[in-house]
C-alpha cells in the first residue's frame, strides 16, 4: 500500500512499528549533529521522510521523540542488568564491575543517545522516568529490596549516569581505564556499608542475593 508524502510523492504503507523505528533512526542521526535541545519535529520528520503530523502522532511532542530515543538506548541497559543479576553466585564486587562495563559499552555505541540521558526534557518523561524506577528497583533487589537497598541503587545509578557522560567526552581514555576509574570508586565508596546492618536483620546491605 501507498500513502502521500510531501511534495506530492507517495511512499509505501509501513507497519507502525516499522515507521515508528524508522523516525526514532533518524531523530538519533540529527541528534548526532546537532544538541538535541536545538533540534525540531520538522528536522526529524525531513529526516525520516515523513510529514511532520506524523512524527507528532507517533510521539507527540518532541520529548516524546526525545524519550523514545533515551529509551532505545536503556532499553540495552535493562537486558544488561537482567543478565547480570541472574547469577546469584556474583560478589558485590562483579555485580558492580558488569554494570559499569555495560554502562560504558552501551554509551560508546550508542553516543548520540547518550547525550540524552542528562537532557531534562528526556528524563523527566513519564516513560524514561518509570523505566528508571524499575531499573532502580530491580538494582535494588541484589541488596535486599528495602529502603536502604533502594537509596543505595538510586545512588550508584545516578553517579554512573554522570561518570560515564563524562568520560565520554574523554577520547584520551580507554574503557578498561574508564572502568577501572568507576569501579574503584563504587566499590570503595561502598565499603564502609558493607558491614551495615539494613532493614533485613539476617544480610547486609551490599550482600549479594542469596
Amino acid at each position: 500500500m501507498t500513502e502521500p508524502a510531501r511534495g506530492g510523492r507517495t511512499r509505501t504503507r509501513l507497519d507502525p512499528e516499522i515507521r515508528r523505528e524508522q523516525i526514532v533512526d533518524a531523530a538519533e542521526r540529527v541528534f548526532t549533529r546537532r544538541d538535541p535541545s536545538e533540534v525540531t519535529l520538522e528536522e526529524i520528520a525531513e529526516q525520516a521522510g515523513v510529514s511532520r503530523a506524523l512524527v507528532h502522532n507517533y510521539f507527540g511532542d518532541r520529548s516524546g521523540v526525545l524519550a523514545a530515543v533515551h529509551l532505545r538506548c536503556t532499553l540495552q541497559l535493562d537486558e544488561a542488568l537482567r543478565s547480570i543479576s541472574s547469577d546469584p553466585h556474583r560478589t558485590l564486587g562483579d555485580h558492580l564491575a558488569a554494570l559499569v562495563d555495560a554502562y560504558l559499552r552501551i554509551a560508546a555505541a550508542n553516543p548520540a543517545a547518550w547525550k540524552l540521558v542528562g537532557t531534562p526534557e528526556a528524563t523527566l518523561h513519564p516513560l524514561v522516568v518509570e523505566a528508571r524506577r524499575r531499573r532502580c528497583e530491580r538494582l535494588a533487589d541484589w541488596w535486599g529490596g528495602d529502603a536502604p537497598a533502594r537509596l543505595l541503587a538510586r545512588s550508584v545509578l545516578g553517579c554512573l549516569d554522570a561518570a560515564v557522560a563524562a568520560w565520554l567526552e574523554q577520547p584520551d581514555l580507554s574503557r578498561d581505564q574508564a572502568l577501572g576509574v568507576i569501579h574503584g570508586l563504587l566499590l570503595r565508596g561502598l565499603a564502609g556499608i558493607l558491614t551495615q546492618e539494613s532493614a533485613s536483620p539476617t544480610r547486609a546491605v551490599g550482600d549479594p542475593p542469596r
